[in-house]
């Protein structure tokens, strides 16, 4: 668990983030001059009111703990609830297989929460420990970015932040909050 100073909503939302990659986690999830987000596909499944992005493609100079070389790395992310955030990721010891890691955000006030990841991965060389080290320092990297966002909350107002092709999965996150008024942790109008 990370005690993280931030909205709730912002923790999950920087979690389906992949173009900070080559910036926040330079020569393990992203490198320059791998910096472009292919395009993908996002979509709300209205059938189990799910936010899903497939199709997510990124080069990684270390997709994972036991990953000896960089891989353009395939990813597809789940959104079941507004606190709660499934990656499915490409396994490099297991190609045909996926790994799993999922983060449960508990929220402790509107700019405050605890996250809680899970993981769920193919890694018979790596022992337990360094597999949480591994994804703490991934994490960690990301909380300095997070406690210093502005706004605080995350905004709900299409005009507050201008997205690029590259926050297609932030920016149907954000409308199905709205759609659902879930409010905790947002920002509905400029201030």
């Amino acid at each position: 668990m990370v005690r993280v100073r931030c909205s709730p909503l912002r923790a999950v939302e920087n979690f389906l983030d992949i173009a900070h990659f080559p910036f926040v986690h330079t020569d393990i999830l992203g490198a320059e001059p791998h910096t472009e987000v292919q395009n993908y596909k996002v979509e709300i499944h209205e059938d189990v009111d799910e936010v899903w992005a497939t199709q997510v493609k990124f080069y990684q100079p270390q997709a994972a703990k036991s990953a000896s070389g960089g891989i353009t790395t395939e990813y597809m992310y789940r959104v079941p609830a507004p606190t709660c955030s499934v990656l499915y990721k490409t396994c490099p010891p297991r190609p045909s297989e996926w790994d799993v890691i999922t983060l449960f955000v508990q929220p402790l006030a509107e700019d405050l929460c605890d996250v809680w990841p899970w993981m769920a991965l193919f890694d018979d060389t790596t022992s337990l420990t360094d597999l949480i080290h591994f994804q703490q320092t991934i994490f960690l990297q990301d909380r300095s970015i997070l406690e210093n966002q502005i706004p605080r909350l995350l905004p709900l107002d299409p005009g507050m932040e201008i997205p690029t092709r590259a926050d297609l999965t932030s920016v149907a996150y954000r409308r199905w909050l709205k759609r659902h008024n879930y409010t905790y942790g947002a920002q509905l109008v400029a201030q």
